[in-house]
């Protein structure tokens, strides 16, 4: 009867954990935003600031290919860097539940291993 108690302990402190790690990633994300409102920049990506850099260092820079796409508008530039993020989120979410089932098949064989060789030498 205790064992059950610990494992919904175990569960409850889980959620806790999860609450608690989603807390901080949402603090990072806001206070990151409020130190760079606060010292007047704005958010840009590396490429423009790698561009910028590029240009300061070597003004006779000679890029080696031309992009496949020309310059895509905001909206469609955001909607395939959310279907990048999306693929690979499924990715990783793919990759993690094939662990856990591993894990879990591996831990009931474990489980049911001792059980056999017990009754077979009865």
């Amino acid at each position: 009867m205790s064992g059950s108690t610990t494992t919904g302990g175990r569960r409850h402190a889980g959620a806790w954990v999860l609450v608690g790690l989603v807390a901080v990633a949402v603090a990072i994300a806001a206070l990151s935003l409020v130190y760079g409102a606060s010292r007047g920049g704005e958010f840009e990506g590396a490429d423009g600031q790698a561009e910028d850099t590029i240009t300061e260092v070597a003004p006779d820079y000679e890029p080696w290919f031309e992009p496949l796409l020309p310059e895509l508008p905001g909206e469609v530039e955001s909607g395939v860097f959310a279907l990048q993020a999306g693929i690979g989120g499924g990715i990783v979410g793919y990759g993690l539940g094939v662990l856990r089932t591993r894990s879990r098949q591996r831990a009931r064989a474990h489980a049911a291993q001792p059980a056999a060789s017990g009754t077979a030498a009865v």
